[in-house]
Formats: structure tokens, sequence, C-alpha cells
């Protein structure tokens, strides 16, 4: 069986993995959001995704640690290794302390990090494309990664919650306040114009303008819902 997915939350993935294993169906091998799932019993395996220091691949030391441990190694994808063990071996975690959990995250944040500046230069250079060399594609696209950076930034914010909530833990000295993620409405919509605008020329008119109202009337309930949240 082959489901496709997006994630960009590793603990969603995780909790999504463990319960396609408890409902007998265990990840074979992954590609590019494709999951490939085989048979198995119900909850045999417990997984869990790491975030490496290698891309598409682990260090040697990575993979004998893990074998070490009863841990298989399904598959690499970018920075991402997804692992699971036998149920019956007991509990899996990889992070047993909170210092190691708060790094652990930090890796994932800087990522995070460094990903959103790429989007944002790819961003202004397609809004650049669009306004001095007047292609339509280049606003489509901008409005693609603007899309893509609310995704990001929202993981930003949930990261740095998640953090904040693990120093509590371990200094016992609390936080500022949790930050504002962005309603995912306003991704639906910066996404509903890109598809607008690429099918300009293209694609029928009632079906370019239905969408271009449904863009509209996304982002501004993705504005109500901003506004409602700092009341």
């Amino acid at each position: 069986m082959i489901r496709y997915r997006i994630y960009l939350d590793k603990d969603a993935e995780t909790a999504w993995l463990n319960q396609m294993a408890a409902d007998g169906w265990a990840l074979r091998r992954f590609f590019a959001g494709f999951y490939d799932f085989e048979t198995c019993k119900n909850g045999e395996y417990v997984y869990q995704v790491d975030f490496g220091d290698r891309l598409f691949a682990v260090s040697s030391d990575y993979r004998e640690l893990m074998q070490d441990a009863g841990i298989e190694i399904v598959q690499t994808w970018g920075y991402w290794v997804i692992l699971r063990k036998k149920a019956s071996a007991g509990k899996f975690e990889l992070y047993t302390d909170v210092a190691s959990s708060i790094e652990h995250y930090k890796k994932i944040r800087r990522m995070f990090k460094g990903v959103t500046i790429v989007e944002m230069l790819c961003m202004f250079m397609e809004l650049y494309a669009g306004a001095v060399g007047g292609v339509m594609w280049g606003y489509a696209f901008a409005f693609l990664f603007v899309a893509i950076l609310i995704g990001l930034l929202n993981m930003i914010v949930k990261l740095n919650d998640i953090i904040a909530e693990l120093e509590v833990r371990m200094t016992g000295i609390e936080k500022k306040c949790r930050g504002r993620r962005i309603p995912p409405l306003m991704a639906v919509g910066m996404l509903a114009n890109s598809c607008a605008l690429m099918l300009t020329g293209v694609g029928p008119h009632a079906v370019r303008h239905t969408i271009q109202i449904l863009a509209i009337l996304f982002l501004a309930a993705g504005l109500y819902q901003m506004c409602s949240a700092r009341k």
C-alpha cells in the first residue's frame, strides 16, 4: 500500500507511522512524500524519526550504534532518518534525557531557519522576475514560496515552544509567552492564488476566477483568525 503525505513536523510523522503499524502496516520505504507500506502484525513495530548529520546517509558509527541497540534504519531522506524497532523489544526512545532532547530540537530548528532563508531568497527572485521581467509565472511561484514559508515559520514557532517547555523542565524557570502561528488558511489562500496565476491564458476563465475567489476567501478567513487570536 502506498500513501502520499508531506510532513514538516517529525513528531506528527512519527505518531502517524506508529498508528499505521498499530493497524498492521509497516513502512517499507519512503521517497519524496510517498510512503510504501507492507502488512505486519498489529503493533509489531515502533517507529522513530531522527535528525542526522549527513544528507541522505548516516555514518558507520551511527549505523553500528543502531544495530547494537536492535534498531533498523528503514530509510534516510535528506537529514531525516526513519527508524524502527520490534515492539516486543521494549520502549523505543532516542533521547531519554531533557538536555539531549533540547539539542535535538535545536538542530532541527537550525535546519528550518536555513531552509527559510533559502525560500525567502527564492521568493524575492520570483517577485523580481514578475515585476521586472513581466513573467506571470514569477508571481505564481512567489505565492507558492510564500505558502511554503508559512509552513516553515509555523514549524520554527512550534520548535521554539517545544524547546522552551523542555528548558522549563530542566531549569524550572518560566520562559516568555508562546509565539503566534500563522493560520494554515493563509497558506491555502496563497496556494490557490498560485494555481489561479498558473492557469492564466491556459485554463478556462470561469475556473481561474473561481479559484481566485476561493483564494480571497481563504486569505480573509486566515486574517480573521489572526486578528481573533490577538484579542
